[in-house]
């Protein structure tokens, strides 16, 4: 497939990784020169109507979600040779079962930063009533500059849509999956997903999966019946509470578990890392304040999406300026604003009117660092970038 040109716009210039089911390339948009994550459907894949049709959904349901960590689907189409490709946002980095293998266990201020933004990407999704079923490090991409994302859901499930069958015991992965999901794939949710990152938090702290066997089989016996494991063991200096929380992150009975994203999120920055002698530094506070006046938008995110929302297309920005601009002057994606190493940079997405920044504008796709004061302009709404330290 190197070098095939997909929609007569898409080249495959690299290979990222390939399963049973489908590779992932590195496609450039000859139109804009712009790289993408291209996830092609294998050919022996693409004689299963089954796993077609869990290809179709598989975009379907990222055309729902939005938000800064869960790649974003550009496009969809088939090949001329018959197989069908999804084109995603690139997400320039490794996953995290690649960083683990070669860095080892995070520091715990890192691991628990990692967790909190993966824990964002499984809220998303269950907000839009969908369930992942396959959180894995393998499926959790971490960027150059720190940003996680959440991806592949080609497992993932909507309570608006009808399940479909799947070939084997059960749905997921042995070492990441939840006892009921073992049990019966269908019953999954949200307490399901959080279960399976509580195991990838726990290698990410250890090195090490929380549950392991010779065998597929003796792994998902651990998850229904086994001790839960103390990371302590492995790591020493590690406080007790973090014991503590995989205690109630890894219980067998999903209702003994954190019932909610943010309740996991909660538990998570109430981890007492500064005893380990890793202290997390907060990092700057910035903020869009409207030229007009009226509440300020909080950048809080790593890397956020500013444009007006559009329900119908299922587009959600992370700052929505549609109840400032009646008149749509902002695309629906009109630029994006990253946080790296603790400055701010502003890049235009090719937005119909143009992004200015202190009356400058920027080409299509031109990253620029920001400065506190300066005066943005976006279609026809003015803001004023701020950076409070904290």
């Amino acid at each position: 497939m190197l070098g095939r040109v997909l929609k007569n716009r898409f080249k495959l210039i690299d290979e990222r990784g390939n399963g049973s089911m489908a590779t992932v390339y590195i496609g450039r948009d000859l139109e804009t020169n712009r790289l993408y994550a291209v996830k092609v459907l294998s050919k022996q894949a693409s004689a299963d109507s089954e796993l077609v049709e869990r290809f179709k959904r598989e975009f379907e349901l990222l055309t729902r979600l939005s938000g800064p960590h869960i790649v974003s689907p550009v496009d969809f189409g088939e090949d001329k040779g018959g197989g069908l490709f999804i084109v995603m946002d690139y997400v320039d980095g490794h996953n995290l079962k690649h960083a683990v293998l070669t860095g080892g266990a995070f520091l715990p201020a890192r691991a628990i930063d990692v967790a909190e933004q993966a824990t964002a990407g499984v809220a998303a999704a269950a907000e839009r009533g969908i369930v992942h079923r396959d959180i894995k490090p393998q499926n959790l991409l971490l960027s150059v500059n720190g940003t996680v994302k959440l991806a592949d859901f080609g497992l993932a499930r909507s309570n608006e849509s009808a399940d479909i069958t799947v070939t084997g015991f059960f749905v997921g992965t042995p070492y990441y999956v939840s006892p009921e999901q073992v049990e019966n794939s269908r019953r999954a949710d949200v307490r399901a997903d959080l279960y399976s990152l509580a195991c990838v938090f726990f290698e990410l702290l250890t090195g090490r999966v929380p549950f392991d066997g010779e065998h597929a089989w003796d792994v998902v016996m651990q998850h229904l019946n086994g001790p839960i494991p103390s990371a302590r063991s492995l790591r020493p200096e590690l406080p007790p509470e973090f014991d503590d929380f995989f205690q109630k992150a890894l219980a067998k009975s999903r209702e003994d578990r954190f019932q909610t994203p943010l309740a996991f999120t909660e538990a998570l920055a109430g981890l007492p890392v500064r005893q380990t002698g890793v202290s997390r530094p907060l990092e700057p506070l910035a903020t869009l304040q409207p030229a007009g006046g009226g509440a300020s938008f909080t950048l809080s995110a790593p890397d956020m999406i500013i444009g007006r929302s559009d329900p119908q297309r299922g587009v959600h920005p992370d700052v929505d300026l549609l109840p400032l601009d009646p008149a749509q002057t902002v695309s629906r994606r009109h630029a994006r604003i990253t946080r790296r190493g603790g400055s701010f940079y502003i890049e235009d997405m090719n937005a119909f009117n143009p992004t200015r920044v202190n009356n400058v504008q920027l080409a299509p796709h031109q990253e620029l660092e920001l400065h506190s004061g300066d005066a943005l302009r976006l279609g026809n709404i003015e803001l004023r970038f701020e950076i409070r330290p904290r």
